[in-house]
């Protein structure tokens, strides 16, 4: 009969061995832990980048807006064009309306040589456009007129000349004021300065003044006006 305080063979007195199983769960939990701060790594990782990255909707709507931009500044600016050009269309056709017209009632301003021009700015002897002065002659009677470099035609008669561009495009030129010989002889070809008054006169007036028929006197009464200066105001054109 064997003692039972004697331990059976191959049982070892004393406690059991724990250290193996702890040491099992301890690298288990530390496995645990370092997953978990992995993970908050790159949860941390992935927000950075959506900051760093902008959304698609908002690139989408940025896009937008900026292709949209020049468009809009666009529209009016070329509204702007628009009314500008029509402006100017409209300034022009004004002018053109307010500018005399017909015959040589045309564009010779004062001053301009061998023109011949009313004080309203019609010009009865226009360089640029030669023609018939009668109808305009019509037209600014009474009027003073001013002769620029004009070129004397002609001078069939001692208080009177014709001046022009030639035999079809020419007026009267018929001295006044003082009797006697003007300060200035007008001569053949030379281009005078003067101012006058244009007169109407009847059939008889070519005759009256020494104008026959080879000089023009039929054109002088039908014409039926003529430039009255001053015999003062007639001088040679520098």
């Amino acid at each position: 009969m064997s003692d039972p305080r004697t331990p059976a063979a191959g049982t070892t007195r004393g406690a059991t061995s724990v250290g193996p199983e702890k040491k099992s769960r301890k690298g288990l939990w530390l496995g645990l832990a370092l997953a978990a701060a992995l993970i908050a790594l790159l949860l941390l990782l992935s927000q950075c980048g959506g900051d760093d990255d902008p959304q698609p909707g908002a690139a989408s709507s940025a896009t937008g807006a900026s292709s949209a931009a020049p468009s809009s500044s666009a529209g009016p600016s070329s509204s702007a064009s628009t009314s500008t050009s029509a402006s100017a269309s409209t300034s022009a056709s004004a002018s053109a309306s307010a500018s005399p017209s017909g015959g040589a009632a045309g564009g010779a301003a004062a001053g301009q040589p061998s023109s011949l021009v009313a004080a309203d700015g019609t010009a009865v002897l226009d360089p640029a456009a030669p023609a018939d002065p009668a109808p305009v002659l019509g037209q600014v009677t009474g009027q003073q007129v001013t002769g620029t470099a004009v070129q004397v035609l002609s001078v069939p008669a001692d208080e009177g000349f014709w001046v022009g561009s030639s035999d079809a495009q020419r007026v009267w030129v018929q001295l006044a004021g003082e009797a006697g010989e003007s300060p200035y002889q007008v001569r053949q070809g030379d281009r005078v300065d003067f101012t006058g008054t244009v007169a109407g006169h009847d059939g008889g007036f070519p005759a009256t003044v020494g104008v026959d028929d080879a000089e023009g006197a039929a054109q002088l009464a039908a014409q039926a006006q003529h430039v009255e200066a001053d015999r003062g105001s007639v001088q040679l054109s520098d």
